[in-house]
């Protein structure tokens, strides 16, 4: 694997920064990337806030993930089932494996 150094603007670091300390390192590590291809595809050589940003709004932290899972719980599938047959069909996938 071949590493490869990532120029940033100041005001990009701070950025990257702060939502390190507010999400994980590991979010943040994997925004630098995106980031990256973000300021590669408008023909950039450095990565600007602006880049770190819209990477930001489309790929959320775990945090973020959860709270949209919870405002939107009632348009996905698996809030139709109710609770006993929900069950239910835990059972009937257990027997189809035996």
């Amino acid at each position: 694997c071949e590493e490869e150094d990532v120029s940033m603007t100041d005001e990009a670091r701070d950025v990257l920064t702060k939502i390190g300390v507010e999400t994980s390192l590991r979010y943040a590590i994997n925004l630098i990337t995106t980031s990256h291809l973000v300021a590669k595809k408008r023909k950039a050589t450095t990565v600007d806030a602006n880049d770190v940003k819209r990477v930001y709004k489309l790929f959320l932290d775990e945090k973020r993930s959860v709270n949209y899972l919870r405002e939107y719980q009632e348009q996905y599938m698996f809030n139709e089932i109710p609770a006993d047959e929900e069950m239910e069909g835990v059972e009937n996938i257990e027997s189809m494996e035996s």
